[in-house]
């Protein structure tokens, strides 16, 4: 079985492991946020995890998940509650807002892949 590095030599494979955790990382602290808390808890987490990585663009991409994670549920409980138009509206921006938060991810990669840098 070839090694990772056999694979892919030019991928800074410590960097991509750390985009992978901190960008996990921020959306999963949103989604407890906005679970526990409140929308205020979703921006403060949000905007402390953006601040304190000093708006790096995988974080910035958890966070977006997160909050369409957030606004996902919402939708879905809504739909269940039978305020159909409502839970839709929710639920189509939840899906545009994580195809924007996996499409800043993956240009994130496509960076990393491309230039060979921390």
């Amino acid at each position: 079985m070839p090694s990772i590095t056999a694979i892919s030599p030019q991928l800074n494979y410590p960097y991509f492991c750390t985009l992978f955790a901190r960008s996990g990382g921020a959306a999963i602290a949103v989604t407890f946020a906005g679970a526990f808390v409140n929308w205020v808890g979703v921006a403060g987490t949000g905007a402390v995890a953006v601040a304190i990585t000093r708006a790096d663009t995988g974080v910035l991409a958890g966070v977006l998940a997160g909050i369409s994670s957030v606004v996902g549920c919402e939708g879905l409980v809504r739909l269940f509650q039978g305020d159909i138009g409502r839970g839709l509206a929710l639920g189509i921006g939840s899906v545009v807002g994580l195809g924007f938060a996996a499409i800043a991810f993956f240009e994130v990669v496509k960076g990393i892949e491309t230039s060979g840098e921390n």
